[in-house]
C-alpha cells in the first residue's frame, strides 16, 4: 500500500505545482481568487461528498465538524499566505522554500507527537531534500533590492511551510485517527473556507464579478486541481506514515521549478534544476526507506 500511496502523491505533486503556477500569475487577486476557486472545488466535490454520506455508512458528526473547523483554519492560512507571497516573489523561490521546510516540521512533529520512528534512510532522505531546497533558493550574490525580496520570500516560506506541515499532521489524524473519508474532509474544509471568505466577497461584489469575467478559466482550472491534489494526498496518508508522505509531496518542487522557468520566465535555471535533482534523490531515499 505504501507504493500506491507514493504514486498517488506523485500525481498530486503535478496537480499542486500546476495550480501554483496559476496562483503566481493571480497573486494580486488575493482572497477573492481563493474564495472563487474554493467555491468551484466545493461544487465539484459536492456529488462525491453526498455519495460518501449515503454509501459510506455512519459518520461521526462531531469529528467531521472538528476536522472542518481546524482544517479550514490551517488550509486557509496556507492559501492566503501563499497568495500574498506570490505578489512579490518568484514561484521557484517561494514554492521550494515553503515546501522544503514543511517535511522538516512534519517529521519532527510526527516523531514527537505521533510516536513515529522514521528509519535512518528516511531521515537522510529528508535531509537531502532540504539540502536541495537550499541549492534552489539561496542566491549567493543578491543586490540590496533582491536581498530584501529574498528575506521576504524566506519569511513567507517558513510561515507557509509551518502551515503546510500542521495541515499535513492534522489531515493524518483526521483520516487515520477519526477514520473520516478524504472526500468528506475536503468537502468540509472547502465549505468552511467559502463561508469564512464570504463576507469579503460580498463586500467586493463588483471586484468579484470582474475577476470572474477576466479569469474564469484560471479559476475553474485551479478549482479542479486543488481538490484533486488535496484528496489524493489524504488517501495516501491513510496508507503510509507522515514521515514518508510529507517529504514525497515535495517532488512538486521539481515540477514547480521547471514550470516557473518555462511558463513564467524565471531565472537561475541551472542552479535550481541542480537543486531539484538533489531533491529527487532525497525523495527516492524516502520512497524506499
Amino acid at each position: 500500500m505504501i507504493v500506491l500511496a507514493v504514486l498517488l502523491v506523485l500525481v498530486a505533486a503535478f496537480a499542486h505545482a500546476g495550480w501554483n503556477v496559476i496562483a503566481k500569475r493571480m497573486g494580486m487577486s488575493g482572497s477573492l481568487f481563493v474564495f472563487s476557486y474554493m467555491a468551484v472545488g466545493s461544487v465539484l466535490i459536492l456529488p462525491l461528498g453526498i455519495g460518501t454520506l449515503i454509501l459510506g455508512g455512519p459518520v461521526d458528526l462531531g469529528h467531521w465538524l472538528l476536522s472542518a473547523v481546524v482544517g479550514t483554519c490551517l488550509q486557509l492560512s496556507y492559501y492566503l499566505l501563499l497568495q500574498r507571497a506570490y505578489r512579490t516573489s518568484d514561484l521557484s523561490v517561494v514554492y521550494p522554500l515553503s515546501s522544503g521546510v514543511a517535511p522538516v516540521f512534519a517529521i519532527a512533529a510526527a516523531v514527537l507527537l505521533l510516536g513515529e520512528r522514521p528509519s535512518p534512510l528516511a531521515l537522510l532522505g529528508a535531509a537531502t531534500v532540504i539540502g536541495g531546497v537550499l541549492v534552489i533558493t539561496v542566491d549567493r550574490s543578491p543586490g540590496p533590492i533582491s536581498r530584501a525580496t529574498s528575506l521576504s520570500a524566506a519569511g513567507f516560506g517558513l510561515l507557509i511551510g509551518l502551515a503546510n506541515a500542521l495541515a499535513t499532521l492534522w489531515d493524518k489524524n483526521v483520516v487515520s485517527g477519526f477514520g473520516l473519508s478524504p472526500l468528506l474532509v475536503f468537502w468540509g474544509v472547502s465549505i468552511g473556507e467559502v463561508l469564512v471568505l464570504a463576507p469579503v466577497a460580498l463586500a467586493r461584489t463588483q471586484a468579484l464579478r470582474d475577476l470572474w469575467s477576466a479569469h474564469r478559466r484560471e479559476i475553474l482550472v485551479v478549482g479542479t486541481l486543488v481538490p484533486t491534489a488535496y484528496v489524493l494526498v489524504l488517501f495516501a496518508i491513510r496508507w503510509a506514515p507522515v514521515s514518508v508522505i510529507a517529504p514525497v509531496k515535495e517532488l512538486s518542487i521539481v515540477t514547480a521549478v521547471v514550470f516557473g522557468w518555462y511558463f513564467l520566465g524565471e531565472g537561475h535555471v541551472r542552479r535550481r534544476i541542480t537543486g531539484a535533482l538533489v531533491v529527487m534523490g532525497g525523495v527516492a531515499m524516502l520512497t524506499f526507506a
